[in-house]
C-alpha cells in the first residue's frame, strides 16, 4: 500500500498521554482519513458515560511475506499447493496472533470492563462490548455526540491510543463511531425530475426479455450460462455468501424466484445477523433493504441449486468489516459477495490493512471476494461530491480496490430508450457511461443538468493510488497508472468553510497502482433489471451492485462444478487472460465502445471494462470444469 497523499489540512491533535500509551493511526473521528475536515460536523457534547457500544478490534497478521506467497501458489496449477485450502484454526497458527498476544489483549479489554464477545478462530479479530466509559479508559478517547446534516452519531473526540505493549498487536480499533459510513452501489434510471417521465418504472405484462425488464434468465442467455445448467450444474451443494448492512424480506427474493419458474429449496436462505444485524433505519422497508434484496435475488437465481447466508451487519466502521469476518471465519460459504462500499481515499491505512487481513484469510480457505467497483464512472469520490461544487477527482471504489477483491464493472447492453424528444440507441455492448445521454440532455435540457447530474454515473474504474499493481497485472497491456493533475478543488461551503475556493485533497501521479475493474457484465439501468420488491415489481435498476452477486453466482455455479472451491480468483483470471486473449474459446469478450466518463474501453485490458465481459461456459471450462 501506498500513503503518499498530500492531506491539505491539519489534522486533529492526536492523544497526548504519557509515554506508554502509543497512538493509533487512523483513528482520529473529525477528518475522512485523507480529505480535509468536514466543518459542518457539529460538536454536541460529551456522550453519556453508560451508553453501550460493540467494537472490533483488528490485530496484526503474522508471517504476511509467507502469507502472500501462500495465496500466490494457491492459484498456481504449476504448484503443489494448487487449491488445497486451510481452514481457520490452520491459518491462525501461522498467521494469525500467537495465544499469548490474544490473550494480552484479551485481559487488557476486560481489566477495563469490557465484555469480549468473540474471539475469531482466525486470531486477528476480537468482539467486545462496553460503555463509553469504559471506552474512554481503554483507549484514552473521550466519546461524543455529533451532528453532520442532521444524521446524528457518536464518535471518539480524539485519536485513540493503547499501551505500547500492545503497539505491535492491535492495529485498529472499529466501533466507537456509529456513523452510517458505507453506501449503497446500485442505481436506478432517475425517478424524478426532467427525464422522470422518459421511461416508466412498473412492470406490466410479463416480466425479462426487454432492456430495463431484464431477469437473471436473460443474463444467463447473454453471457452463455445455459450450457452449464444443460450439464446439471445448478450450484447444487454449494453455499452463496452475501455480506450487506441492511435488512430485507426473504418473501421478495422466493417470489423473484418462483416467478421465473426456478427450482428452489424454499428454506434455501439462512440470515446471519452480525453485530446485532442492521440499525433500525435500515430494516426491510428501507432504500438500503432494495440492495439486500437485488443481492439475493440475483445471486440466487444464477446459481438457483445453492444455498445461501446472507450476512446483515450494521451500517458502520466496526460492522462492515465484522461482516467479512464472520463470514471467512465461519467457513461456511463459497463465494462472498458486496454491493456497498466508499471511495478508497476515505480509509486510512490501518483500516485498510485489516480488511485486506480478512481478505486473505478468505484466500487460504479458497472463498473468493467480489464487490461492485461503484457506479460514478472514473470519478468515484463524486458521488458524494459532485460537479461543478467540486472539481471532478479520478479514483476506485473500495473495497473492490484491493487486490484480493474480484472488483465487478459494468457495460451498457445494446438498447434503445424511448425519451420525451425521441429515442436514444445503443448498437452495441459499450463501457456503462451516461456519456451517451449528453448530446440529447444538453440539447433538450441544458449543459448544466449534464454535469451535474449525469457526469459521475458509469461504471467504476480508475487506478488505486494505495494499492500497488498486483503481480497478476504486470505486463498486462492496457493496465495504466495514475493520471497528472489530480485535485479535489471544491467550494469551501462544500465543507462549511464560508465562501470561495480550496484545494481538499491532492494524488500523486504516474503510481503503478492496482486497476480496477477486473471483468464487467450489464450494469446500466436503462438496459438493466426487473426487482421484485416490496410485493411488486419494478424496471430500470442497474448498478455494478447487480453485476457482484451475479459474478457470485457464477463462481458458485463454477466452484460447483469443480466439485470445490475455486481459490483466489484474480490471478486465475488473468493467467487465462494470458492464455486465452479474446480468440477462439476465449472466457473474454472484449468491450471497445464507450467509456466509464473517462477511460476508453479497448480491445485489452482497460479501467472502463478491465479484461471485458464473459463467456460463462468458456469461463469455466478454462478454470477446470469438465
Amino acid at each position: 500500500m501506498k500513503t503518499k497523499l498530500l492531506i491539505l489540512c491539519a489534522a486533529v491533535a492526536a492523544v497526548t498521554g504519557s509515554a506508554q500509551a502509543i497512538t493509533l493511526p487512523g483513528s482520529t473521528p473529525l477528518t475522512k482519513p485523507r480529505v480535509a475536515a468536514d466543518t459542518r460536523i457539529v460538536d454536541l457534547g460529551v456522550a453519556a458515560s453508560s451508553d453501550v457500544k460493540t467494537i472490533s478490534l483488528s490485530l496484526a497478521v503474522r508471517n504476511g511475506d509467507q502469507l502472500d506467497a501462500f495465496i500466490a501458489s494457491l492459484a498456481d496449477p504449476a504448484s503443489p499447493n494448487f487449491r488445497k485450502f486451510i481452514t481457520p484454526q490452520q491459518f491462525a497458527a501461522t498467521y494469525g496472533q500467537t495465544p499469548e498476544s490474544v490473550a494480552a489483549v484479551v485481559s487488557y479489554l476486560t481489566s477495563k470492563g469490557f465484555t469480549v464477545n468473540k474471539v475469531f478462530a482466525n486470531n486477528l479479530q476480537i468482539n467486545a462490548t462496553g460503555t463509553n466509559a469504559q471506552i474512554s479508559a481503554a483507549f484514552g478517547a473521550s466519546v461524543h455526540n455529533y451532528s453532520l446534516l442532521g444524521q446524528r452519531y457518536q464518535g471518539p473526540a480524539t485519536a485513540l491510543a493503547i499501551p505500547a505493549a500492545l503497539a505491535s498487536v492491535v492495529k485498529s480499533v472499529n466501533g466507537i463511531s456509529t456513523k452510517s459510513v458505507f453506501e449503497r452501489r446500485s442505481t436506478a434510471i432517475p425517478r424524478t425530475g426532467v427525464l422522470a417521465n422518459d421511461v416508466g418504472t412498473k412492470v406490466t405484462g410479463s416480466i425479462g426479455g426487454v432492456p430495463g425488464q431484464y431477469t437473471t434468465a436473460d443474463l444467463a442467455a447473454k453471457y452463455n450460462i445455459n450450457p452449464l445448467y444443460a450439464r446439471g450444474i445448478t450450484g447444487a451443494g454449494k453455499t452463496i455468501g452475501i455480506a450487506t448492512l441492511a435488512g430485507y424480506s426473504q418473501s421478495d427474493a422466493y417470489n423473484y424466484w418462483a416467478q421465473l419458474a426456478l427450482p428452489v429449496s424454499p428454506t434455501r436462505i439462512i440470515d446471519v445477523l452480525v453485530d446485532g444485524g442492521p440499525l433500525a433505519a435500515d430494516g426491510p422497508g428501507s432504500d438500503g433493504a432494495g440492495e439486500t434484496t437485488l443481492d439475493v435475488q440475483q445471486s440466487g437465481g444464477v446459481a438457483p441449486g445453492a444455498n445461501l447466508r446472507v450476512y446483515l451487519a450494521p451500517n458502520t466502521d466496526a460492522g462492515f468489516i465484522d461482516v467479512f469476518a464472520q463470514a471467512v471465519d465461519e467457513n461456511l460459504v463459497d463465494v462472498l459477495s458486496v454491493s456497498w462500499g466508499n471511495p478508497e481515499v476515505y480509509f486510512d491505512d490501518a483500516t485498510l490493512a485489516a480488511f485486506h487481513a480478512v481478505f486473505q484469510q478468505a484466500a487460504v480457505q479458497g472463498i473468493p471476494v467480489i464487490a461492485a467497483s461503484g457506479d460514478a464512472g472514473a470519478f468515484d469520490i463524486n458521488r458524494s461530491l459532485p460537479y461543478p461544487h467540486c472539481s471532478t477527482l479520478l479514483g476506485v471504489d473500495f473495497p473492490a480496490a484491493d487486490p484480493l477483491v474480484l472488483a465487478a464493472g459494468g457495460t451498457t447492453l445494446p438498447n434503445t430508450a424511448p425519451h420525451k424528444y425521441g429515442p436514444v440507441t445503443v448498437p452495441t455492448e459499450r463501457a456503462w457511461g451516461w456519456d451517451y445521454l449528453k448530446d440529447y440532455i444538453v440539447t433538450h435540457y441544458g449543459t448544466d443538468l449534464y454535469y451535474s447530474s449525469y457526469l459521475a454515473s458509469g461504471g467504476g474504474g480508475g487506478v488505486s493510488s494505495l494499492y500497488n499493481v498486483p503481480s497478476f497485472q504486470k505486463g498486462v497491456t492496457g493496465v495504466q497508472k495514475t493520471a497528472a493533475a489530480q485535485s479535489l478543488i471544491c467550494e469551501n461551503a462544500v465543507f462549511g468553510k464560508g465562501s470561495g475556493y480550496g484545494d481538499y485533497l491532492d494524488l500523486p501521479a504516474n503510481i503503478a497502482g492496482r486497476n480496477v475493474p477486473d471483468v464487467s457484465l450489464n450494469a446500466d439501468p436503462y438496459s438493466g433489471y426487473a426487482v421484485y420488491f416490496g410485493g411488486a415489481w419494478s424496471s430500470g435498476s442497474g448498478g455494478t451492485s447487480f453485476v457482484a452477486p451475479q459474478l457470485n453466482g457464477i463462481l458458485t455455479l463454477i466452484s460447483s462444478g469443480l466439485n470445490g472451491r475455486v481459490g483466489p480468483i484474480n490471478p486465475q483470471l488473468y493467467a487465462a487472460f494470458k492464455t486465452y486473449g479474446y480468440g477462439a474459446g476465449s472466457p473474454f469478450k472484449a468491450i471497445t465502445a464507450g467509456t466509464n466518463q473517462y477511460y476508453q474501453s479497448t480491445a485489452t485490458y482497460n479501467p472502463a471494462t478491465g479484461l471485458g465481459s464473459l463467456d460463462v461456459n468458456a469461463l469455466a471450462k478454462a478454470l477446470g470444469v469438465k
